[in-house]
C-alpha cells in the first residue's frame, strides 16, 4: 500500500511539473506564434513520415494539430497540452487547451503530438463547442532525440474522427480507457 501511495504520489509531482504544458511567450501574440509553430513543424513531420495524411487533411472537415505530454505510472495516468483547431470550410482557426486522464496498466511519461482530422461537420463542430473525446488507447514508444522508436494505436469511438499520435521523446509501454477534454483558449483566442 505504501509503495502505491508512492508511486501515485511521483505520478502527482509529474504531472504538476510537467502539467502545465502552455505555448511559451509573455503575450498572446507570441503564444499564437508559438502554437503556429508547432503546428507546421508536426504537419511537416507528419506528412514526412505519412504522406498519405496530406490528402485526408486537405480534404476534411477540419483537423487539430495538439502538444500534449503525458505520464502514466500503473493504473492511473494523466496529461495536458495545447493547439489549433482549423475548419477547412473558411480556414477559420481556433487555439484549443487539453487534459486527459485514463485508467488501465502502463507506465509513460511521454511527449508527443497528436493530429486529429474530422471527416464529419457535425462532429466537428461538437469537439470545438464541447470537446470530449472518448476512447481506448495502446502504445509502445522508446525514443529520445530522434532516437528510438515507437508505435501506437488508437481506437476513437466516433469513426467521423481520425486520430494519429507521435512521440517526441518518451517511454511508454500501457494499455488504458479514458477521456480527453479540449476546451477553447479565451486568452488567445480574443485577438
Amino acid at each position: 500500500m505504501r509503495l502505491c501511495i508512492k508511486l501515485l504520489s511521483l505520478l502527482l509531482v509529474i504531472t504538476v511539473i510537467y502539467g502545465c504544458a502552455r505555448p511559451k511567450g509573455d503575450t498572446p501574440q507570441q503564444k499564437r506564434d508559438y502554437v503556429q509553430q508547432m503546428k507546421n513543424d508536426t504537419l511537416a513531420r507528419l506528412y514526412a513520415e505519412k504522406p498519405f495524411t496530406r490528402d485526408l487533411i486537405k480534404e476534411s472537415v477540419g483537423y487539430g494539430v495538439f502538444s500534449n505530454f503525458n505520464t502514466q505510472l500503473l493504473i492511473v495516468g494523466s496529461g495536458n497540452g495545447y493547439g489549433v483547431v482549423t475548419d477547412n470550410s473558411n480556414g477559420d482557426e481556433i487555439y484549443m487547451k487539453m487534459a486527459e486522464g485514463g485508467v488501465g496498466l502502463g507506465v509513460a511519461l511521454k511527449d508527443f503530438s497528436e493530429v486529429i482530422i474530422f471527416n464529419n461537420k457535425e462532429v466537428f463542430y461538437q469537439f470545438v463547442t464541447e470537446g470530449w473525446n472518448y476512447g481506448a488507447q495502446g502504445d509502445a514508444a522508446l525514443k529520445y532525440d530522434d532516437t528510438g522508436g515507437a508505435t501506437g494505436g488508437e481506437v476513437p469511438l466516433n469513426s467521423d474522427v481520425v486520430v494519429i499520435q507521435m512521440t517526441k521523446d518518451g517511454i511508454a509501454l500501457r494499455a488504458t480507457v479514458g477521456a480527453s477534454k479540449y476546451w477553447i483558449d479565451e486568452e488567445l483566442n480574443n485577438l
